[in-house]
Parts: structure tokens; sequence; C-alpha cells
């Protein structure tokens, strides 16, 4: 019994030794996020004379800081209040976050505070108003941002857009914040994720951070159209295999319907359809299609384009025998003017076929009586007729007489027309009165008779270029021609015939002293393959030339030449200004006063051409040129069309 009395005392004694002080702590909000102040009271009351250390530390997941320590000395029943700021800062915190609890400890006592939160959340709120737009176009994203404590943040939102270079940053204040975002014209249409990262920020660490998405659709916008062709050069009777493409801002292609217009080289609508997008079309041409330039254009959703395509010249006739009678008909789209041979049995005739365009001949075939094998053939069509019945005394060949199959109405007119002039012409003779007419100098004898050899007037309105200083003009890779009549005095006439020919292929006029030069961009001929156009309109003045020498009395020394080089261009006022920026128009220049009734390229027109055109390298006085022997026929676009036919059955 004095054991067990003894113990208890002993018992007793030591709790009172163990119970020193009495700790009450205040209790933090539920939830702070980070960057505030936790602030904590502590209330700590002596059972006892103590002395030791009072600290304060913050728990968290098992994980625990100081962030108060200090000695205190307290005498029995003494109470003291120790009150302390907590920075939740991420630096002094580093990982711990979530759910935690403040501990205070004193001599053996501890005291632990009710569970508060410390969050780095903040939650983003986006609004777009709208869910789709054109590329080009701007967007206005505004948004919300509030910490999860509830507070608004006053900090930062940096807005980018998923799988681009689009960044924007901009500040938050009192919780929102509103973004202008400007899409790139080019930006290839589909689903994009707009992401919205929400942060404050305290010295150079970032604290709370919220991140928040929406989607916004980039639609194919239509930016321009394109026509592509089989064939730059189409022979008459050939198919045009063509395919009018739109395409996006990215260049890729969009469905849609256009609407195509062909054009002759005299401007007449020829063909006019709606066809669908990045299909293939084709048009049959007739063998007696106009030659030259034409035109496709194409038209959808305030878009256009236009595309230039040559149909050759074609010299053919069509031989057909009727009964006794030989038929020659010009089905081509030129003058036909050709020698044919016509083959009776054994007896061979050649006759010289001269026919208009859709003109017909007839020819009466004789022979002893008989069924005789007939041919006829111009080296290049052959007709073949077998069992002919013919009669006669001999064997030979008789110009029936001549038949416009395309137009017999005008034939009709002309005679009529020709039959009033010979009665005016007759009544005139009976009133004429005789007079001597006035002498005419050998001067004016020879501008007369040049007159009538170049009966076309001069063009009174030709498109002009000027040279003159460009400051907000386009810098392009331009064809120039250069033509240089070197000998005639009066050469007007043959200026404007010049002049004419290179107005008709698309180009525009410079007049200087010594030279004519026909200038050839894209702003008049709507293509960049401008150096074809250049030498085929060339070849053109230089058959002008010929002929004239062929029929005149002086004749004239000319030089043609073409090149190629950058000038800047602007359209004003009617005229093509432009200013040089190397030697395009200087080396055409050169070339055509080297050159002697002839045409000649320069190296770089040789180089952009050399699968199309025959070539023959010379040098004159030191300058490298070209002849142009020829045109190659060739399908320039064949590999594209291929591509385009296996893009389309993929």
């Amino acid at each position: 019994m004095r054991k067990i009395t003894l113990l208890l005392v002993v018992l007793i004694i030591l709790s009172v030794n163990i119970i020193s002080a009495e700790i009450m702590l205040s209790q933090p909000s539920s939830i702070y996020n980070l960057g505030e102040n936790l602030d904590i009271e502590a209330t700590i009351k002596a059972t006892e004379h103590t002395t030791d250390f009072f600290e304060m530390n913050i728990v968290c997941k098992e994980k625990e800081k100081n962030f108060y320590k200090s000695p205190l000395t307290l005498d029995k029943g003494e109470e003291k209040k120790i009150s302390s700021s907590l920075a939740l800062t991420k630096s002094f915190l580093e990982d711990l976050i979530g759910d935690c609890n403040i501990l205070a400890k004193f001599s053996s006592e501890e005291a632990k505070s009710q569970t508060f939160k410390v969050s780095s959340s903040i939650n983003v709120k986006l609004d777009i108003g709208t869910i789709s737009i054109d590329a080009g176009k701007e967007v206005i994203l505004k948004g919300t941002a509030t910490k999860e404590n509830g507070k608004k943040v006053e900090g930062f939102v940096e807005i980018y857009v998923e799988n681009t270079d689009i960044k924007i940053t901009r500040s938050v204040s009192n919780g929102e914040f509103s973004v202008s975002i400007k899409f790139p014209e080019n930006m290839k249409a589909g689903s994009y994720s707009l992401i919205a990262k929400t942060y404050e920020k305290s010295e150079t660490e970032e604290t709370n951070i919220g991140e928040s998405r929406i989607m916004l659709e980039i639609r194919k916008k239509p930016t321009k159209i394109e026509i592509v062709i089989e064939n730059q050069n189409i022979k008459p009777g050939e198919t045009l295999i063509f395919a009018p493409v739109i395409y996006d801002q990215t260049d890729e292609q969009v469905e849609g319907e256009i609407g195509v217009k062909i054009y002759s080289p005299d401007n007449k609508v020829f063909y006019q359809k709606v066809l669908k997008s990045n299909e293939l079309h084709e048009l049959k041409t007739e063998t007696n299609q106009k030659p030259g330039y034409w035109k496709i254009e194409s038209f959808a959703l305030d878009l256009n384009a236009e595309r230039m395509f040559y149909v050759e010249e074609l010299e053919k006739a069509d031989f057909g025998v009727e009964n006794d009678t030989l038929i020659i008909t010009n089905i081509g789209n030129i003058v036909y003017k050709k020698p044919v041979q016509i083959s009776i049995g054994d007896v061979v005739e050649v006759k010289n076929i001269e026919l208009e365009v859709g003109e017909t001949k007839k020819f009466k075939l004789v022979a002893p009586e008989g069924n005789y094998d007939v041919s006829i053939s111009d080296g290049t069509e052959e007709g073949i007729f077998n069992e002919v019945p013919l009669t006669g005394k001999v064997t030979g060949v008789s110009e029936i007489g001549r038949l416009s199959g395309k137009y017999p109405i005008v034939w009709l007119f002309l005679v009529v027309v020709f039959s009033m002039f010979i009665l005016v012409l007759i009544q005139r003779i009976t009133r004429k009165k005789f007079y001597v007419a006035p002498a005419v100098s050998e001067k004016q004898e020879k501008k007369q008779e040049a007159e009538k050899l170049l009966p076309v007037p001069i063009p009174t309105k030709l498109e002009k270029a000027e040279h003159s200083l460009v400051l907000d003009g386009r810098k392009e890779n331009t064809s120039i021609v250069a033509i240089n009549i070197k000998n005639i005095k009066d050469k007007n006439l043959l200026s404007s015939q010049i002049s004419k020919e290179i107005v008709n292929n698309k180009g525009v006029v410079y007049d200087t002293i010594d030279n004519i030069i026909g200038i050839f961009s894209s702003l008049t001929t709507k293509t960049f393959g401008n150096e074809i156009i250049a030498v085929k309109t060339a070849r053109k003045i230089n058959d002008l030339l010929k002929e004239y020498n062929q029929k005149a009395r002086e004749k004239t020394i000319y030089g043609i030449a073409i090149n190629s080089g950058e000038l800047i261009l602007k359209k004003d006022s009617g005229l093509l200004k432009f200013t040089t920026i190397g030697n395009a128009i200087n080396l055409g220049k050169k070339l055509a006063g080297l050159a002697q009734n002839e045409v000649l390229i320069s190296e770089n027109i040789q180089k952009k051409l050399i699968s199309d055109i025959k070539t023959e390298k010379i040098t004159k006085e030191g300058v490298d040129a070209y002849y142009v022997k020829g045109i190659i026929e060739r399908d320039k676009n064949k590999e594209f069309i291929s591509d385009f036919l296996r893009r389309q059955q993929a």
C-alpha cells in the first residue's frame, strides 16, 4: 500500500513538470494562394517558470518548415501573445503546397492550427464571340482570371495559338483581360486551339498559374484562280485540255464553280460555260480556227484570271473527187498557197493553188473514156481515188471556177458592187473633161509608191510606254524587242506596221530616236511567259520587213533583237511608265544595231527558251548573240497535267 501511494505521488510530480505551458493558436483562412501572407497569432500561458525556444512551423503533407523561432521566458502563470506573418512565396515554400497546418512548439508543448490549403491555381474563363473566321481577320479574346481563394488576379496573360508562331502577352487587371488577335492572310485553314496562360509574378518568379483553351476554325478563303493548260501551243484540230483551279490562302485547292470564257484573237467570245474547279475540261478546235493568241478568262468569288494560248498557223487543203470534178477546199486557218500535183493514170500535171480560208476551187478532169486512178498531193496531204470514170479526147486538168464555200453571199455582194462600179465608170467617161496632170517629183513618186505598198494606216490608239522615274511601281522581269530601221528616210509607215504588230501581241511601244522598242510584261500580256511572245512577235516583224523589201524600190536595212531584264513598271494615265534597272533596253538596242536584216536574241533569252527554240550562236563585235532558226513544238505543261491527273484520281 505504501508503494502504491509513493508511485502516485511521483507521477503527480512528473505530470506537473511536463505540463509547463499551454499554447493556443488563431485560426487561418481556409485557402491561400501563393504570394499572399498568412497571419497567425499564438497565445502561450506558463503553468510554471519556463525558459525555452518558441517556434512555429508550416507542415504540408508531412513535410515541415520553420518560419518563426525565438527564445521565450515565462514566469508561472504568465501569459504572452506572439504574432507572426508568413509570406507564402514559392522560393520559401518550395514544394510545400496543398493541405497544410501551422505547428507551434514551446518547451515540451505543441499546438496545431486547423487545416488550410496553399494553392497556386488560377481559374481562367474565355469568351471569343465566334467559332470560325477567315484568314487575315482578327478576333477579340476576352477572359476573366480568379485565384482559387476567390481573389481577382493582378498579373499577366499569355495567348498563343497552338502549332503556330502567334504569341501575345498582355496584362490582367482586376481579374479581366481583352486581347486582339490578327491571323495572317496566308494562314492554313483548319481548327486551331487558342491557349490563354494566366499568371502572377513575384519579382522574377511566376507564382499562381492558370490555363484555359478555346477552339477556333480558320475557314478556307479563296484568294486566286489559276488556269492550267496542257499545251501552250495548239495545232488547229487538236483538243485544248485545261482546268480552272481555285486556291485558298495557302495555295490549297478549293472546290467551287468557275465561269470560263474563251476569246479568239479578234476578242470575240468563242466559248463560255460554268465549270467545276479542279476538274480537267476538253475543247475540240477546228482546223480553220483563227491563228494567233487566244485568251482564257475565268472568274468566281470576285476573283479572276487570264491565260493565253497560241493557235498555230495551219496551211491545209481537203481533196475530193465527185464524178469528173476535182474539188480542193482550204480547211486550214491561213491562205493556202502551194503547188499541187494531180495524177490521172500515168499523166501528171502540177497546178499552183491559192485559196483563202474556207475557199473552194474546182477542176474538170478529162481523159479518153475509161476508169482511171486519180491521186492528188501537195507534199503534206494526199488523196487517192480509184476507178474514176472520165471522158475526153486528151488527159488534162482545167479550172472550172472559184466558189467560196464559206461566204457565197459575200461573192454575190461583190458581183453586184462590181457591176455598179462599171455603170458609174461608164457614166463618168461620157462626161469626162480632159486636163493635164501636174508633174510629180521623184521624191513624191517614191512616197506614193511606198504608200501603195503599205496601205495600212498608222494606228490611232496604240499602247505607249514612257521612260520616267517610277517610285511606287512593281519590279518585273520584262521581255524587250528592239527594232532598228537604219537607212530609209521616211519610215513612218513602216513604224506604224511594226507598232501595230507589237500592240496586237499585247505589247506596248516605246519610241526612241533610232529604235522602236516593244515591251512585253504581265501588266499587258497577263502572263509571265513573255519571252516566247517576244520571239514570235519579232519573227512576224521580220517577215513584214522582208515582204517590204521584196516589193519596195528602196530597200531598208534593219536589225531586230530580243533581250530581257528587270524594269520597274506602273500603269498611269494610259501609259506604261518604266524605270530601267539593268541593261535590258540598252543591250537590246545594241544587238539590234549589230543585226543585219535578221533576228538576234541575247544569251539570257536563249537560256530561258533553250527547250522552245532552235538557235545558232554567233559573236558580233565581241558580243555573244544567237540566231533564231525556228520554234520547237513542245508540250510544256505535260508533266504538270500528268501530276494533276494523278492527284484527281488519288
